[in-house]
Formats: structure tokens, sequence, C-alpha cells
């Protein structure tokens, strides 16, 4: 026979499962514009890690026709963050296809951005509570 469960044990149950409101760090919403040299990215992603004591998830988003918008919901943690920049495109070379047999060759396709800009950023922004606006002009040799 099953037992009733009481009242009181099944509105904590509920409660746990529902939480008591937002936990966990601050995030913002961010957006801007990301070029390189002068031109603006027509695709590629930005990443938001914490940094330099920051604590809490990264954040990331697409950069569509030089812009990206990231909502507060999955935005960066507030403080500062390593900013991480990628942009693929064919480098116009042909390369051996690592997954296919020897002699199948495919465009080999290149970060536009140089590792300090992404792998090995040297990027960090402050991210402040609310909307924040941050711009890339990124110029390279």
């Amino acid at each position: 026979m099953v037992q009733p469960i009481p009242f009181a044990l099944l509105l904590f149950a509920v409660a746990l499962t529902i939480g008591c409101g937002p936990s966990g760090p601050t995030r913002a919403e961010v957006s801007g514009i990301v070029s390189l040299n002068g031109t603006p990215v027509s695709e590629g992603s930005i990443n938001f890690f914490p940094a330099e004591g920051n604590k809490g998830p990264e954040a990331g988003g697409a950069i569509r026709d030089g812009k990206y918008h990231i909502p507060r919901a999955v935005g960066p943690v507030v403080g500062k963050n390593r900013v991480e920049l990628r942009s693929f495109q064919k480098s116009g070379r042909r390369i051996q296809d690592p997954t296919a047999p020897p002699g199948t060759f495919t465009d080999e396709i290149t970060n536009v951005f140089p590792a300090e800009f992404n792998s090995k950023s040297t990027l960090v922004q402050e991210i402040q509570p609310g909307k924040n606006e941050i711009p890339f002009e990124i110029m390279v040799k």
C-alpha cells in the first residue's frame, strides 16, 4: 500500500525544484562590432572567459556581418574577462585531407585572427552590470 505524502513535504520538494530565485554570478548583456584591419568580420565567434580572479561560466556568441550580441541570460559574468575572437576562411592552398586516403586534397582553412586574439588571447575586457557595447577593431600586419 502506498503511503500518502504529507502536504508540507510536497511543498518543500516543489520549492527545491523551482528554486528560490536567480543564483550564481551576475551576468551582463554584451554587443558590438568586430572588424579586422578596418573590414567587418563576416562570420565568426566571440567568447568571454572569466579572468584575473573573476569566477563563473564562459559565454560566447556568433559574429555575423561584423556584429555580435549575447543576451544577459547567457552573457559573460560581470568583472574582468579574457576575450577570444575566431573567424575562418580559405587560405587559397590545398592540403592533404586528414580524414581521407593519401592523395585526397581539400582547401586549407585558417583563422584570420592571430593567436594573441584567440587561443593565446591577451584581450581582457571589464564587463559592467547591465548592457555593454564593446567594439573590437583589430589591426594586424
